[in-house]
């Protein structure tokens, strides 16, 4: 049964004649013959398959039909001034985007998707997640581009904020026929003298060369890419390593994780974010640092380093977000 839907054209000449409930005067002011009008409303009731007007010497007057037809009429026309008015409201822009960086070696799709989802009902708001590497996102931060990421702990002549999510372990990814994956650990100082570690981060090779060369370890930089990484490990007897964290979902049939101990290298989950967080921003912010259980750690630095004349303000607007 093919759907039937109303003309604008039956719309103006069934309001006109609702209005002056007398065909000749509808025809008139619609400037038709009092026939074609008559001829349409007709041909509108055969459609809908009910009488909508009852005819008679004194004019006409709607049916029961005809007044639940009008009645969803001037719903219709109520939602679509609500939608007008919705459409006004946005401007003639979109929102200014909240960049996150996320490295896309560790953070999953699924994980990115989950993200995005949290704020898809928000028209006012609106998240793009960066890849990158560790100082690319503290850069992009400084120089007014992104708005926070997750990440190592930054230089602290940056003077970037940063908030520790977890204290994470480490492991190390092997190759499932390495002899180093008999073991139930592998020790960084005596298990890993004489390997190759690979490195996806320019960041990260430069920051614990020192503490590799030192130990006897050799390093192979790749590209940031998680399945080039994986060959590597596989096929050619490598190892990474990389918060537990983030292990967890990167072992295959042909890499396995094993814990890693007496590792002397720092590489727990850190929030890092501009001190100047907008409205928008700051509400992803706390959504992210919410799943660690740090919301209040973040809205206490806010609070504390607002401007005197502004730390009032904060704090109510910090208390609203949380309602």
């Amino acid at each position: 049964m093919t759907t039937f839907r109303l003309t604008a054209e039956q719309r103006r000449y069934f309001y006109e004649l609702v209005a002056t409930g007398n065909i000749t005067k509808a025809a008139q002011s619609l400037y038709l013959s009092r026939q074609g009008l008559s001829r349409s409303m007709r041909g509108l009731e055969e459609s809908v398959g009910v009488p909508l007007f009852a005819r008679g010497k004194q004019g006409v007057k709607l049916t029961r039909a005809g007044r639940a037809l009008l009645h969803h009429l001037h719903e219709e026309d109520r939602a679509w001034e609500g939608c007008l008015d919705r459409l006004r409201s946005f401007g003639g822009s979109e929102p200014e985007p909240v960049r996150v960086g996320l490295l896309s070696m560790f953070v999953g799709y699924d994980q990115k998707r989950q993200l995005l989802s949290r704020f898809q009902e928000d028209d006012d708001l609106r998240v793009e997640i960066v890849d990158g590497d560790h100082d690319v996102f503290w850069q992009a931060m400084l120089a007014g581009t992104m708005e926070c990421a997750i990440t190592i702990a930054p230089p602290e002549h940056m003077g970037l904020p940063s908030i520790k999510l977890a204290d994470d372990t480490l492991s190390v990814l092997l190759s499932c026929d390495d002899p180093l994956a008999r073991k139930s650990s592998v020790d960084f100082v005596r298990d890993l003298r004489g390997r190759t570690v690979v490195q996806t981060s320019p960041y990260k090779e430069r920051l614990y060369e020192t503490v590799f060369r030192n130990h006897g370890i050799l390093t192979d930089a790749i590209l940031h890419d998680r399945n080039l990484m994986l060959a590597h490990v596989s096929t050619r007897k490598q190892c990474f390593i990389i918060q537990t964290e983030y292990a967890l979902g990167l072992v295959t049939d042909e890499v396995c994780r094993r814990p890693l101990v007496n590792a002397p290298l720092d590489m727990a989950s850190v929030f890092v974010f501009r001190p100047d967080l907008t409205p928008c921003a700051l509400r992803v912010a706390r959504t992210i640092v919410g799943d660690f259980g740090k919301t209040g750690e973040l809205d206490a630095y806010l609070a504390a380093t607002a401007p005197p004349s502004r730390r009032d303000e904060a704090v109510e607007a910090l208390r609203r977000l949380a309602f």
